[in-house]
């Protein structure tokens, strides 16, 4: 492709955003009118009205890793975070952006995006949201401190007036936008940090629909509805209680008896009694998130690749699906699942049990043995026995050691303490954002930072390229070598995200990103 039709293209795709920026749609969980405000819609606001008042409990499985947005490890975070913060942009039922806090926004040339904000919006301490603050929040993302790595493309943020920001790119970056509904987009208060510094997480304070009251963690984390909300009539709830059950049976037994309106996530295994319960609702829908095992490959034995490679053949995955999703999930064999357009369906991953052994024997490393953290609750305690027992078969000994979740992340991920971790990448707005994580030497999840010249070469023109069956190729093309050829992380399997709740739960509308935001729903009385 030559230059001129190369940038014919991306003129295309400008139009495109500039369409979806100012278009009247907002993200699919809220509806809108003419100023991206959130209203209800789907099958629940069509045959009800919604109701106001009350207090919804909802039982979930992990606490937040922290309630500053740039500081959080975990993917599980965003559902705590997102009653708190609002974000500059946001995202329909299939990822596709919609209006935000940014009511609309325009890209003036391939390195520079304009956002038009929301005017009359305040956070929960009064402080006015607007340009500065916006610019504040870019910078701070942006920053040594942050484990946020979305914006790297960012080289500066220019306050045009008090409701309009311009981007200046160091180069075009295709995932920007998402990017803005990700945790990077989710504004907190200036004042707030700078009164409590390195304490805000204890005293987050966002633009959000709910203000955080109380937190215990590990146990509880109460919201109150904020009053000065700045999408009139919203939210229906008067309060929000979430409580912390990592124990999928004892959300079950909390469901039944009362104690919780809704539970989130549910695993395939008790889904069939689930839904003949007359009492329940069950919704299930895709998303691209996806079980892995992570590996850091500076630690033995998986410094060695030809010993990664044998994981990908020694896993079952046909078999993990049967025994642990009892078939209601898919195999996985990349980052992004079938469907998905970003999903190559020519990469697939056969069991060749014969295969690992013949790479065991010419890694030549004698007997492989390693400990794998997991999170021990729902399918992940069936599925950590499972892999165990496949690997057993090709000589691989797994020493599993069960760990709470926001443990397991920080030792992993940040302290390094492990070869390898049981896990779920929990997907992003964008794909951009998820190869540029788990593929790139500098992606936080890309623990042992292993990489090709090859593979940094095809993110970076990915993310400057923006024609999306382009943008597909590249994504097949980094999946090939970054699980086929480097084994940097062992993809499992895809189950649906589910949730689980009263039949008093209104307006419950899932997305594909599979972090669902509770903050509009209503009870019906």
């Amino acid at each position: 492709m030559n230059r001129r039709t190369g940038y014919r293209l991306f003129i295309m795709f400008l139009l495109f955003v500039f369409l979806i920026g100012c278009s009247s749609q907002p993200a699919s969980d809220q509806g809108a009118d003419e100023n991206g405000n959130a209203g209800k819609s789907g099958q629940d606001a069509a045959e009800e009205k919604p109701v106001r008042g009350g207090e919804l409990v909802m039982g979930y499985s992990a606490d937040a890793s922290s309630f500053d947005p740039i500081l959080g490890n975990a993917g599980s975070d965003h559902v705590l975070l997102y009653p708190v913060y609002d974000t500059l942009i946001r995202f329909d039922s299939d990822l596709q952006p919609q209006p935000g806090l940014a009511k609309s926004w325009e890209i003036e040339d391939e390195k520079t995006i304009v956002l038009h904000l929301q005017e009359g919006v305040v956070f929960h301490d009064g402080t006015s949201f607007d340009a500065e603050a916006v610019k504040f929040n870019l910078e701070r993302a942006n920053s040594e401190e942050s484990r946020v790595s979305d914006l790297k493309n960012l080289e500066s943020v220019e306050v045009v007036n008090p409701h309009t920001v311009k981007l200046h790119l160091k180069q075009p970056d295709s995932s920007i936008i998402l990017a803005l509904s990700d945790r990077t987009g989710m504004m907190v208060s200036p004042t707030a940090v700078k009164k409590y510094g390195k304490d805000y997480a204890q005293h987050p304070v966002g633009t959000g629909p709910f203000k955080l009251v109380s937190y215990q963690r590990n146990n509880e984390i109460r919201y109150e509805a904020f009053e000065d909300y700045w999408q009139e009539g919203l939210p229906y709830l008067d309060k929000l209680t979430v409580k912390i059950m990592p124990d999928e049976n004892t959300r079950i037994n909390a469901l039944k008896s009362g104690q919780i309106d809704l539970s989130f996530p549910m695993s395939p295994a008790n889904l069939a009694s689930l839904e003949k319960d007359p009492s329940l609702v069950v919704n299930s829908h895709p998303e691209v998130a996806y079980h892995k095992i992570y590996l850091n490959t500076t630690k033995p034995p998986f410094d060695n690749k030809k010993v990664r490679q044998a994981l990908n053949y020694a896993i079952d995955r046909e078999a993990l699906v049967k025994a642990v999703s009892f078939g209601r999930a898919e195999p996985s064999y990349q980052p992004f699942p079938k469907g998905y357009w970003a999903h190559d369906p020519s990469i697939t991953i056969p069991y060749d049990p014969e295969k690992a052994k013949q790479l065991l024997k010419e890694a030549g490393v004698g007997k492989v043995s390693f400990v794998m953290p997991y999170f021990p609750s729902g399918s992940y305690e069936r599925l950590a026995q499972a892999i165990r027992g496949q690997l057993e078969k090709v000589g691989i000994e797994v020493q599993l050691q069960p760990m709470e979740l926001t443990k397991g992340v920080s030792e992993f991920f940040q302290e390094k303490r492990h070869p390898a971790y049981l896990s779920r990448w929990t997907g992003r707005p964008d794909p951009q954002q998820t190869v540029s994580l788990i593929f790139s030497k500098d992606g936080y999840y890309n623990t042992g930072g292993q990489s090709t010249p090859e593979l940094e070469e095809l993110i970076k023109k990915a993310a400057a390229t923006y024609e999306q069956n382009e943008r597909a190729k590249l994504y097949g093309e980094m999946a090939r070598i970054g699980i086929l050829e480097e084994a940097m992380h062992i993809p499992l399997l895809t189950e649906p995200a589910t949730a689980v709740m009263t039949k008093k739960v209104k307006g419950y509308e899932p997305n594909l990103l599979g972090k669902p935001n509770v903050s509009f729903l209503w009870i019906q009385k």
